[in-house]
């Protein structure tokens, strides 16, 4: 019993399907307009993912960025420095290590600034020895981490990080994210809207044919269901003109990529999104599709039903 009844259920389904197929090839032109329209709507957005997705390479290239320098007692010995040194390649957020000496680093001051050895008025050297390390992490919790256990370290004076590009990157992936997640949500406002319009035409262009099939005991879920199927049928076509963008948009890009490594001095490429997320788009899509269609077609039966 319970074999047929589930067997009805899904052959009831496939016939809504059927009916809904056959009013999207019905109205081809149509249909291919609204796929369209679904696909570069959510082509915005999604653009905005797939930047963020490519924005660790960019940020990988600027990693050089985050330093910290280091700057010695005045008079610390050898010994000390060289544990200080051994110290520092042992962590494993090091990425190079650059070890200034007081006396080439005043002369290369006293080389930048023109300045005589006699006659400058500085009777001796001021400038400390110091490490200047470049980090291959831009995380500012293992960084200050970092920093307090060097601290601790006997003939270390001062320690300065330039967190600058930390901070910035940081604020800047926020507010892109920020950005895309409400344009995201007004797009996906408007495409419920669309497609919910054009669902509404498409009842009124089958009201004979749903007021017979009230006559006859049709259910308002067994008669909205066609629409629910166009509308999914729209998002999925959608979705896949969305997918299909983006990688148009990742491989023209990388085919002019050797022309921006003259400019950018470095070589970036775009990596397509994973293949969980173009799904997640096209299921995305989809969801959009059958929800503008059931609120779509839910409302008008009901206006057919008071009409009445």
């Amino acid at each position: 019993m319970r074999l047929a009844i589930m067997f009805n259920y899904l052959y009831n389904h496939f016939q809504a399907f059927i009916r809904g197929s056959q009013r999207v090839a019905s109205n081809i032109n149509a249909s291919l307009m609204m796929f369209i329209v679904i696909g570069i709507t959510l082509c915005l957005p999604c653009a905005g993912l797939l930047l963020i997705e490519n924005a660790g390479q960019i940020s990988h290239n600027i990693e050089h960025e985050a330093e910290i320098s280091i700057f010695l007692k005045k008079k610390v010995d050898k010994d000390q420095i060289d544990f200080i040194n051994l110290a520092l390649k042992k962590s494993s957020l090091v990425k190079k290590i650059h070890f200034e000496a007081k006396l080439i680093a005043w002369d290369k001051l006293q080389a930048k600034l023109n300045l005589q050895p006699i006659g400058s008025g500085i009777s001796e050297n001021p400038l400390p020895d110091a490490f200047f390390v470049s980090l291959n992490t831009l995380n500012s919790v293992q960084i200050k981490e970092m920093i307090q256990n060097l601290k601790i370290i006997e003939g270390i004076d001062n320690i300065v990080i330039d967190g600058s590009w930390i901070k910035k990157l940081r604020s800047i992936l926020y507010l892109i994210k920020l950005s895309i997640g409400f344009l995201g949500a007004l797009l996906i406002i408007v495409l419920i809207v669309v497609i919910g319009n054009t669902v509404r035409l498409q009842t009124l262009t089958y009201k004979d044919e749903i007021e017979v099939s009230k006559l006859i005991g049709a259910t308002n879920n067994f008669i909205q269901r066609p629409f629910m199927y166009t509308g999914l049928i729209y998002g999925l076509g959608g979705g896949l003109i969305t997918v299909g963008i983006l990688k148009l948009i990742t491989v023209t890009f990388n085919k002019v990529g050797d022309r921006l490594e003259n400019i950018l001095g470095t070589l970036v490429t775009l990596k397509g999104l994973p293949i969980e997320y173009n799904a997640f788009i096209i299921m995305g899509a989809m969801f959009i599709g059958w929800l503008a269609s059931y609120i779509a077609a839910r409302n008008s039966i009901k206006k057919f039903e008071v009409n009445k």
